[in-house]
């Protein structure tokens, strides 16, 4: 079975990311590079800090990092479809929009920074419900290295409580299970 990567290398990955070429003035102007590889790399360096939060944030926590670093996953998160069907290897290729209405966890995903996007739904719900409330709830606990701290993001969508960290989880297990059944190989950063 062939298998893409986002620069359009058939096989067993590549090289990295295809860069943009540098052009002469006649030519044109400079194009950015907009591989969905490159936004995968972002929405997983979010997760490793919603991880270590959400896990382990040493003796240090504030309030609003739970909230702010939940955000700034799922939006990376969501905004990776947008990348998928606009890149120039992939993008045609298949259907993500379909993809997200079939997986609870991006659905939820998609409502949630929907919601923050535009002060509420202005379209209606993935996921059939409304974002309600969001909670932070943080934790400390004494170990023998001192005070480990931690914060965790509560969603609550139709009534339903979704632990922001584990949902962000599920996200990025449903993107990788897109990929692989897809046979689109991600370009490493």
């Amino acid at each position: 079975m062939r298998s893409l990567s986002s620069s359009g290398r058939v096989g067993e990955g590549s090289e990295g990311l295809r860069r943009a070429e540098r052009r002469h003035e006649n030519d044109g102007p400079i194009q950015m590079d907009y591989s969905f590889s490159r936004k995968y790399h972002a929405m997983m360096r979010a997760y490793a800090k919603l991880q270590i939060i959400s896990t382990d944030n040493g003796p240090n926590i504030v309030n609003t990092d739970a909230a702010d670093l939940a955000e700034a996953f799922f939006n990376q998160c969501h905004h990776l479809k947008d990348w998928i069907k606009k890149d120039p290897v992939i993008g045609g290729k298949v259907d993500v929009e379909a993809y997200i209405n079939k997986v609870g966890a991006l659905r939820i995903n998609a409502d949630y920074c929907n919601s923050l996007k535009h002060a509420g739904l202005d379209r209606g719900s993935r996921s059939g419900a409304q974002v309600e409330d969001v909670r932070t709830h943080i934790k400390m606990d004494m170990t023998t290295k001192g005070f480990v701290s931690s914060a965790q993001l509560e969603i609550i969508l139709g009534g339903k409580r979704y632990n922001a960290y584990k949902l962000a989880t599920d996200c990025v297990a449903a993107w990788k299970t897109f990929f692989a059944r897809n046979s689109i190989i991600i370009d490493p950063p």
